[in-house]
């Protein structure tokens, strides 16, 4: 038994006991009983968690992440998770720097944009997933020119369940991807 539940019984039944000894009337003890059976259940539906960093406006919890590349990635296995690892914003905790994962911490109506700078003679190709379903394409293909770089930029709006996860992914082996500023992976909850 979680700790959290813990203290909620012994309130409870102190304030039961409490109750019996000042003979309250009924109705506000059916009133209280119901608002402590509220608050156990919102404590066991979030699994202990606090949501102290989700903020929320006119009744709306907000949600919504910027990360970037702290450093440049090159030769990236196909497949693989592009990992964004300097996070500006991270508002409700949905992103995870560790893994490049952001997992909805509720349900609701999403936007996601990414954006890839990939140089001169080299590509760097990456799609994202939602739940490892591939939604869209980035492709910023920089071969066959003689001179610059080049960035491809690629926005998605999707309907997610709490606990869904999007992810940008490598569809080749890329080759080459400007970290800093240049390349970034963001998005919100609407």
């Amino acid at each position: 038994m979680s700790p959290l539940r813990v203290i909620v019984l012994i309130v409870i039944g102190f304030i039961l006991l409490s109750s019996v000894t000042a003979l309250k009337a009924c109705s506000k003890n059916a009133n209280l009983w119901k608002s402590i059976q509220y608050q156990l259940k919102l404590a066991e539906t979030t699994e202990g968690r606090c949501d102290c960093d989700a903020k929320e406006l006119h009744g709306h919890k907000t949600v919504g992440f910027l990360a970037k590349s702290s450093k440049d990635k090159s030769n990236v296995n196909t497949g693989s998770t592009v990992i964004y690892d300097e996070v500006v914003t991270n508002t409700g905790s949905g992103y995870d720097a560790s893994t490049g994962q952001f997992v909805a911490p509720y349900e609701g109506l999403y936007y996601f944009t990414w954006t890839t700078l990939s140089r001169v003679s080299n590509l760097f190709l990456t799609e994202i997933l939602h739940n490892d379903n591939k939604i869209a394409s980035n492709y910023p293909d920089g071969r066959g020119l003689s001179s610059g770089h080049v960035s491809a930029t690629q926005s998605v709006l999707l309907q997610l369940a709490a606990k869904d996860k999007v992810c940008i992914k490598t569809q080749i082996t890329g080759q080459f991807m400007f970290g800093s500023v240049w390349s970034t992976f963001s998005g919100f909850k609407i």
